[in-house]
């Protein structure tokens, strides 16, 4: 009996030994069909053709651009070091963005790394995810987004230079966020007694996280001309390797609590021309750069030692970003001093809120809670006394 000269997706399917989803995804963008109505049809020798581009005449599939996981990876840290592999927005990585892509493509199986990057499939990183959660603790869900927007990276740049053909870990189900709410926030008088108890050059990072918004890059990399006292402002993340985004960089005014430790520190190190508002403390430090989570391990124990509870550099962000709510500073402006693209408003939607930097302060539910009372109280006793001046003969 004849083969027929057309066949249905199923059918076509069937023939090249895949599933009709495989097929979908891989195969049918290529193939010219014939549409009767809503039924696409696809003729048998487009079907041999697609065979044998993929094949050479050896039968055996071509190995020119194959390469494995784990050599891809060392390529790509390489590219992206030298400047030559972008990120999505067209930029070069920062050496931190970097530093974390090769973390996260180092956290990859043994049998992800060692297969073809066109032998993986959606489900392969799937089952990573799913062994990831199964874990004993379970990684946590931030670090598994991490790896898997590496993977995308990865496959991003791979398929720029035909390595594959495919996205890898495009259609995946990411694990719920896990992430638990910040609770450490300081008022401002618990703040500024924290940072009396410390040396003054130990305290000025706490002190550019509390009073300026500044994140970790940001306050690594401030260097003294972007400190200007005559007009009391700072201008963060001008260099490249301390930008999260563009919005990063921003000009912050210094209140007074800020303004006097970094004069006294501008003091201390000499009236400094250039250099790192806060320097590295070993000698031997080749970033250049203070490593502030090094910094807080030694500090946390001098607030212990007070009996005061210790607050964490990016901790005490989100306490800036807490004053700024509670001050009444609107989520617009706000995300603006805090470096991030500001909020857009959607018609008929809810109103804009910080959100994930909004927190209440200690006490704060409570003295609401006293300050509505009082309120109840005064006005029924107005209520009460207008009523008897209305009864009187």
């Amino acid at each position: 009996m004849d083969q027929p000269l057309l066949m249905s997706r199923a059918e076509a399917a069937r023939s090249l030994g895949m599933s009709l989803r495989h097929f979908q995804r891989h195969v049918q963008a290529e193939m010219p069909c014939v549409r009767s109505g809503q039924l696409k049809l696809y003729r048998r020798r487009e079907l041999e053709g697609w065979v044998d581009r993929e094949t050479d005449r050896k039968g055996v599939r071509r190995q020119l651009n194959r390469i494995r996981v784990e050599e891809a990876h060392i390529q790509f840290i390489a590219a992206c070091r030298n400047g030559v592999a972008l990120n999505k927005h067209g930029r070069k990585y920062t050496k931190k963005a970097v530093k974390d892509l090769d973390s996260s493509l180092n956290r990859l199986p043994s049998w992800i790394r060692d297969k073809y990057l066109d032998e993986i499939t959606d489900p392969d990183f799937q089952r990573v995810i799913d062994d990831f959660k199964g874990e004993a603790p379970p990684l946590s869900s931030s670090r598994i987004n991490s790896i898997i927007g590496a993977a995308r990276s990865l496959s991003r740049w791979a398929q720029k230079r035909g390595k594959v053909t495919t996205k890898l870990a495009d259609d995946v189900q990411l694990p719920a966020d896990d992430s638990t709410p910040r609770k450490r926030i300081a008022t401002p008088g618990e703040f500024a007694y924290l940072l009396d108890q410390l040396e003054p050059e130990d305290a000025l990072p706490w002190a550019l996280a509390g009073y300026a918004t500044a994140r970790s890059q940001e306050i690594e990399y401030l260097d003294w001309p972007e400190v200007d006292f005559d007009n009391d402002v700072l201008l963060l993340a001008e260099d490249d390797e301390a930008k999260k985004s563009e919005a990063a960089r921003r000009i912050v005014p210094m209140v007074t609590q800020l303004r006097d430790r970094l004069y006294a520190e501008w003091l201390r190190q000499g009236k400094p021309r250039t250099g790192r508002v806060c320097p590295p403390r070993r000698a031997d430090n080749k970033s250049g750069c203070i490593s502030l989570n090094a910094l807080q391990k030694r500090r946390f124990p001098v607030w212990e030692d007070f009996g005061l509870e210790p607050i964490g550099m990016q901790d005490s962000r989100h306490t800036a970003a807490t004053w700024l709510d509670h001050a009444r500073v609107t989520p617009k402006v706000a995300s603006v001093f805090m470096g991030h693209r500001a909020p857009k408003r959607q018609p008929d939607a809810a109103p804009i809120t910080l959100g994930r930097y909004t927190h209440v302060l200690p006490g704060e539910l409570e003295r609401a809670r006293d300050q509505l009372q009082r309120f109840l109280d005064e006005r029924e006793a107005e209520e009460a006394g207008r009523s008897f001046e209305v009864g009187e003969p």
